[in-house]
């Protein structure tokens, strides 16, 4: 009898579509048994099928994310998978997941979401979150 091991890492990456290459290189860094999420915002700067062609470990899931007027997708992403994996008032530890706010999500959320940010800072170590 096999026992399926759990992932040796636990990721989220937030990008822009600006962020593209920078999220590419993170996923590629990744080991190749990593769990996790990317949410990319694509905008109107890039067809949805781009952000879908990155290339990430089998169980990292590539979301394209459009955003519509008066509405950031970028925002209900973070606002729902903060609410999933770090619920309020429960503490971080070695079991949470690493997350990389990538330079143009960093400029875009710290506008429309700046309270989903915080949550970030404050309930996961600061070795596994990285922003620009």
């Amino acid at each position: 009898m096999s026992r399926q091991r759990g992932p040796s890492i636990r990721v989220c990456i937030f990008a822009d579509a600006c962020d593209r290459l920078a999220a590419q290189q993170v996923l590629l860094d990744l080991p190749a048994d990593a769990y996790g999420q990317v949410y990319i915002n694509t905008g109107t700067d890039l067809p949805d099928d781009d952000a879908l062609r990155l290339v990430a470990p089998a169980r990292v899931q590539v979301n394209s994310l459009q955003t519509r007027p008066g509405r950031c997708a970028l925002t209900d992403a973070l606002t729902g998978w903060t609410g999933e994996w770090l619920p309020e008032g429960t503490a971080a530890s070695t079991e949470s997941p690493k997350v990389w706010v990538l330079p143009g999500a960093s400029a875009r959320l710290g506008v429309t979401q700046p309270d989903g940010v915080t949550r970030l800072i404050t309930a996961l170590p600061s070795d596994q979150l990285i922003h620009g």
